[in-house]
């Protein structure tokens, strides 16, 4: 082929089919990285164009969450200063106003309690007021934590009204009864005061007995039970068996404020420490009355269930909680029974009911010995668990929110501008794929019409080839046909197939006769080399085999001179066995003779096989003699059969062996 012939569809030397896939390859990647370059272009100019303009409001933005931080302030402080002066009055009238103030303390909102003088200055509830003051306040931060906690609704008080006088005692329980209802708040109240006579009310029990003979509680059970519906939410009895004093008792609820009342020392707050013990894990040993294995406490709740609290000492577990059915059976969560064993208390009585710590204060079950909640805590705290603060709180963190927005709109826009000017400096290196595109899409074009002329020339050179070799199929046709017309007639042939048959017919017989010739020209050497022979059978030098030969025929002599003789032995014996004598081994004697004769028989017939053998021995040496002239086929003498039978030494005439 010259140097302009195609090959692939395209000219030697130019762009092939895989440059052209390479070049594909190529300007796709390219094509996609400028698709994603404008795709981060836009992305960028929308975030950086979003950042310029959130940028533009920042003042406006920080104006708007100071104006509502200070609002929510306001606002959340008025209202507990409202409350809790409220309440104060209501027990304690012509006191002082309660004053709150909401400042910061690390980042957290700090609450300080405080009432105002006439004169405006501040003085603070626990250190510069009385009992009375601290009472009042102290239950109603109770009330209010309960409510915020967003948890159960149950709260127990033991002795909180220890420093009120006893004539005020009736206006405190009717400011808790009225907060608990309204609050929709079950209270337990403490108190060693008669409080059975305020009009306040309240389900009252009393306690019965001694503790050293038992402790009994005295309730209205059936009006308590009358209170409640089956699914309400609340305790509806607290069983005390073998706890402390109690041996068995149980402790009416009703949905509002009960109060339990008794002399001093006689087991009023051990109701106090078995609910601390059921919810809190708060117990010892000395929760079990005295000689009784185990000390239990059995809690009414909704559905008629009952909570149960076992307490054994040393046993395992020491404590087990578990929630029981109103037919006694175990309660089943998710496959799962609801009892649990250990010292800490189980999450699903957290869960349940409600009644926990609330930063790790002791809001529900109240300790007798410390009646100050809150107002001995740090500023913080009391922010914290009373949640008082919690908006302005989250406002602030929409204001950390905001400077952290504004920090990172800041880093957007001055980051994005940099990636802004270096996508569009890569973009503009890449302006030119669309017209390199329309190039490979012209030269792919062009591709395929080479590759059509090339199946055409393909076409051509085929019909050319096949062409020529039609050309020199004719040819050849042509000079046979030429060669055919040369030969001669049919007649000759058949003349000629006669004479071929004639003159192979000719070869067979010549060379039959050939071989005829040679057989005889064998024949005849034979003849020569037997003439050449002596008369006289040489004297072998080895002799042997007819050594072996002679001493076999001697054994065999020899062993018919035994057999001819056992045989005449034989024939000496009479022809019938004697009488045996009587004797007592006739019997083993018969076997013996019988034997006997068993072994002549066999004698005899071993006898008449000898003569048989020497008979054809003799045969056979006769045989040999005759085939050797009359000459021992050993040494070559002359010898006679009898002399090779009995003995024949070689070199030995006959008559001198016999």
């Amino acid at each position: 082929m010259t140097p302009t012939d195609t090959q692939d569809g395209l000219p030697q030397g130019g762009v092939s089919h895989d440059d052209l896939a390479r070049a594909a390859r190529m300007l796709a990647r390219l094509e996609a990285a400028r698709d994603r370059d404008r795709a981060d272009l836009a992305a960028r100019t929308r975030a950086v164009a979003a950042a310029k303009g959130r940028l533009a409001q920042r003042d406006a933005v920080d104006t708007y969450l100071r104006e509502l931080q200070q609002d929510a302030n306001r606002r959340s402080v008025a209202t507990f200063e409202t409350l809790l002066t409220a309440l104060v009055r209501e027990v304690l009238p012509g006191e002082k106003p309660v004053r709150l103030d909401l400042t910061t303390e690390r980042g957290l909102p700090a609450l300080d309690i405080a009432v105002e003088r006439p004169d405006g200055g501040r003085e603070d509830v626990l250190e510069d007021n009385g009992g009375a003051m601290t009472n009042v306040v102290g239950m109603a931060l109770r009330l209010i934590a309960v409510v915020k906690a967003g948890v159960g609704r149950f709260l127990a008080l033991d002795e909180a009204d220890c420093w009120i006088a006893p004539d005020r005692v009736p206006a405190f329980y009717r400011v808790l009864d009225d907060g608990a209802a309204r609050l929709g708040v079950q209270c337990l109240a403490i108190s060693h005061h008669d409080v059975a006579g305020f009009d306040a009310g309240l389900t009252v029990s009393r306690i019965a007995g001694r503790p050293e003979t038992g402790v009994a509680i005295d309730g209205s059970a059936a009006s308590c039970a009358a209170a409640w519906s089956p699914e309400m939410p609340g305790f509806r009895f607290v069983r005390l068996v073998d706890v402390q004093g109690f041996s068995d008792a149980t402790l009416p609820l009703s949905p509002g404020v009960n109060a339990l009342v008794g002399p001093n020392n006689h087991g009023k707050s051990t109701v106090i420490r078995a609910l601390r013990a059921v919810f809190y894990g708060e117990v010892r040993d000395s929760l079990v009355r005295a000689g009784a294995s185990a000390a239990r406490v059995e809690i009414g709740v909704a559905g008629g269930r009952i909570l149960r609290y076992v307490r054994q000492p040393r046993r395992t577990p020491v404590n087990l909680w578990s929630l029981h059915e109103a037919d006694g059976s175990l309660v089943q969560e998710n496959g799962a029974t609801l009892e649990t064993g250990g010292r800490d208390v189980p999450s699903w009585v957290e869960r349940l009911f409600g009644i926990t710590r609330v930063e790790e204060l002791d809001v529900h079950v109240a300790h007798q010995k410390f009646p100050v909640f809150l107002l001995g805590e740090k500023p913080a705290r009391r922010s914290a668990v009373l949640s008082i603060g919690r908006e302005a709180g989250l406002i602030r963190d929409m204001q950390a929110l905001q400077r952290e927005r504004v920090t990172e709109d800041q880093r957007t826009v001055r980051e994005g501008e940099r990636e802004i000017t270096r996508l569009r400096e890569r973009l503009g290196h890449l302006d030119g794929l669309d017209a390199l595109a329309e190039a490979l899409q012209d030269l792919r074009a062009q591709a395929v019409s080479l590759d059509a002329e090339a199946a055409r020339l393909r076409d051509r050179e085929a019909l050319r080839d096949r062409l020529a070799r039609a050309a020199r199929l004719a040819a050849g046709a042509a000079a046979r046909a030429s060669a055919l017309a040369a030969l001669p007639g049919p007649e000759i042939g058949a003349e000629l197939g006669r004479a071929l048959a004639e003159a192979r017919h000719r070869e067979a017989v010549g060379r039959r006769v050939l071989g005829g010739a040679r057989d005889l020209a064998a024949a005849q050497a034979r003849l020569a080399a037997l003439a050449e022979l002596p008369r006289e059978a040489p004297v072998p030098r080895d002799s042997r085999a007819a050594t072996a030969h002679a001493a076999r025929l001697r054994r065999l002599t020899r062993d018919l001179a035994d057999a001819e003789g056992r045989a005449a032995l034989l024939e000496t014996l009479p022809d019938a066995a004697p009488q045996p004598v009587l004797r007592p081994d006739a019997a083993a004697t018969a076997r013996r003779l019988a034997e006997i004769g068993r072994r002549l028989a066999e004698a005899r017939a071993r006898a008449d096989a000898a003569r048989d053998g020497l008979a054809a021995t003799e045969a056979a040496m006769a045989e040999v003699l005759a085939a050797t002239g009359g000459r021992c086929p050993a040494c070559g003498t002359p010898t006679a059969p009898a002399a090779l039978l009995a003995g024949h030494r070689h070199g030995t005439r006959p008559e001198e062996a016999a």
